[in-house]
């Protein structure tokens, strides 16, 4: 079976295929789309291209991050795995120094990492080198792909985009709802330079989805057919600007413990 990771992002879309989220795409790539995502089982062969398999075809997922990456991977996901380590250090010490009697509450908590190497150069640096190598797994891939589907997640939160206005707009009058600001959470559907880059990669993969778990902005899903993508680039006229916020991690916990002689040991809530 596929991992959490993989099933996670899959149950997302499933949730999410709204019209609303469909760009550049034709009635009958909607219904191929809904299809897959209702009969696509995940690939037995845990280790092997591709996540998930339907009857034509199949779904990849792949993680994506605005974070600086060498060969250790992501900087984030390494200062993830160091928050964790400190927060299981620092329970583990409460536990050991909890008095011999009476129940007690333990509240743990690691110091507040910021986390400064994310960028938008960063993302599409990740974006392509990741898209890149999931395609030479595919070109090796001998099972059904009359419609392959690349599934990509983004989970940093970081990265944010703003709409750009033409220079010489006047600034002395009302442009009605047309300058009302729209969700800062980045959106595949509006960057021209990654809409190009996956209209360059249509022969190689009919969609992309991709998925943005942007915490207090909600879970947006952009499904886009790459044949069509500078469809919407026609749409998107100046375009967009894109920037990583500030964002920091840490972990916390509280638990009760209940000696033996008053329960059945530890107990965690």
């Amino acid at each position: 079976m596929r991992g959490e990771a993989e099933q996670h992002c899959f149950g997302l879309v499933k949730e999410q295929l709204y019209t609303e989220n469909f760009f550049a795409m034709s009635y009958e790539d909607d219904e191929v789309i809904r299809a897959a995502f209702n009969e696509a089982k995940p690939n037995p062969s845990a280790s092997e291209f591709p996540d998930f398999i339907f009857k034509d075809g199949f779904i990849e997922h792949f993680i994506v991050t605005s974070s600086s990456e060498n060969r250790k991977g992501a900087t984030m996901a390494r200062e993830k795995s160091q928050i964790h380590r400190e927060f299981q250090e620092k329970v583990n010490k409460s536990i050991e120094n909890v008095p011999d009697n009476g129940i007690t509450i333990q509240s743990v908590q690691t110091t507040t990492h910021w986390h400064k190497t994310h960028s938008y150069e960063n993302f599409a640096k990740s974006f392509r080198s990741n898209f890149e190598n999931h395609v030479l797994s595919l070109n090796k891939y001998e099972g059904p792909k009359k419609h392959g589907i690349f599934m990509i997640e983004y989970t940093d939160m970081a990265l944010k985009s703003v709409k750009n206005y033409p220079q010489d707009l006047m600034t002395d009058v009302s442009y009605g709802d047309l300058l009302q600001r729209e969700n800062p959470a980045y959106r595949l559907s509006r960057d021209i330079q990654l809409l190009n880059y996956i209209y360059e990669r249509r022969a190689d993969i009919e969609f992309v989805i991709f998925v943005n778990e942007s915490g207090f902005h909600g879970t947006l899903v952009d499904v886009i057919k790459t044949q069509n993508a500078l469809e919407i680039v026609k749409l998107l006229h100046e375009g967009y600007s894109f920037h990583c916020a500030m964002i920091a991690s840490s972990e916390s916990g509280i638990g009760v413990i209940v000696p033996d002689d008053l329960g059945d040991g530890i107990k965690d809530e």
